[in-house]
């Protein structure tokens, strides 16, 4: 009875322990990266209004539209985050080692065949943010779906593409501060032109 018992224990550990793996096989939505600024030489600085735009209590469209901005006016877009509702998907066709990470160098990971990459978001010039095996990485992606079937020299396949929102917390001109739905380009919202 008690040799009967331990393994029944072993097995539920074993167990615990491998959905404890899968649960970091995918990131929990919805993911915040906060301070993003997700493409090519974004800068949080002072932005100018193409259209008029509200600006919210919180980053949800549910907030209270607290003030609103005009067209042309100047406002101080202090920081954002990104949040990614559903992540996009890509499938390892073959070994792949690729990925940067803090403090970890180029190839931070090796994948094989059959792993699937865990696309987050866009961050400017090809490179994408994304999550493998419980860590966050960037690199460079295909930039649309691949096709189906892929090519023969491709190491990757993009199936889907994530599905983000980008909320920037601003201040207006008479020290009044909310978010903002980024929808549209902001003017000197790119450090690069």
């Amino acid at each position: 009875m008690k040799l009967t018992v331990l393994i029944i224990m072993a097995f539920a550990v074993i167990a615990s322990s491998a959905f404890a793996e899968d649960s970091k096989e995918q990131p929990q939505l919805p993911y915040y990266d906060w301070g993003a600024c997700p493409f090519e030489c974004c800068t949080y600085r002072e932005w100018k209004a193409p259209d008029r735009v509200k600006a919210y209590a919180d980053y949800r469209d549910e907030a209270a539209v607290i003030f609103e901005i005009d067209k042309g006016e100047w406002f101080t877009a202090l920081t954002g985050v990104v949040i990614t509702y559903k992540v996009g998907i890509t499938k390892v066709l073959k070994p792949v080692e690729m990925g940067y990470a803090n403090g970890v160098k180029y190839p931070a990971i090796k994948a094989v065949p059959g792993d699937t990459l865990y696309k987050l978001h866009y961050l400017g010039e090809g490179f994408v943010l994304f999550w493998y095996k419980g860590k966050i990485y960037s690199d460079q992606f295909p930039p649309e779906t691949s096709p189906n079937p892929p090519s023969a020299e491709n190491k990757i396949q993009t199936i889907t593409r994530p599905e983000v929102g980008w909320w920037v917390k601003i201040k207006n001109k008479k020290g009044q501060i909310g978010w903002i739905n980024v929808l549209v380009y902001f003017e000197n919202s790119d450090s690069c032109s």
